[in-house]
């Protein structure tokens, strides 16, 4: 990462974050990948672009199922994808078209410990493989949420 944001800028895009992922704002700066996240993003689609996506989340009353430009909606899914597979994802060819991009248009992990932070793993409490081990033992418990599982029943009569 070789730029450095106003906290105001990376708040801001928290918040869009925010709307974007479901996360909490505390749960995206855990991860400690909103900085470079920000600047994959400004970097793949300009200053200008990104504070066209803000005004058409604003005029979509922050809701971004209301989004009616397309290049704010392939901004906001390239956002989205960002944060849960740290990966920016190849926008669509019409989005591309329209925002004059002179980089390729092409997917990319942001940084490799962008794989170990996606917010996906937290979708299903689960861990990256070869990353963030969850800790011996911890396989004999259920993960959170899950349905209990019935014990098998002896069979009447049955010598097993």
């Amino acid at each position: 990462m070789t730029t450095t944001y106003p906290r105001e800028t990376v708040d801001g895009f928290v918040e869009v974050s925010r709307l974007l992922t479901g996360f909490e704002t505390f749960e995206l700066y855990g991860t400690g990948m909103a900085e470079l996240y920000l600047e994959t993003m400004i970097d793949q689609v300009g200053e200008a672009a990104y504070q066209e996506f803000v005004f058409a989340l604003d005029r979509a009353d922050r809701d971004p199922e209301k989004i009616q430009d397309e290049v704010a909606q392939d901004i906001a899914r390239a956002v989205t994808h960002l944060w849960y597979l740290g990966v920016w994802p190849q926008l669509s060819a019409s989005a591309h078209g329209k925002l004059r991009r002179e980089k390729p248009n092409v997917a990319f992990t942001a940084a490799p410990e962008a794989y170990v932070e996606g917010l996906v793993w937290r979708t299903f409490h689960g861990h990256p493989p070869g990353a963030k081990p969850p800790g011996f033992g911890t396989w004999a418990a259920p993960p959170p949420g899950a349905p209990e599982i019935p014990a098998p029943q002896q069979q009447a009569g049955g010598t097993s």
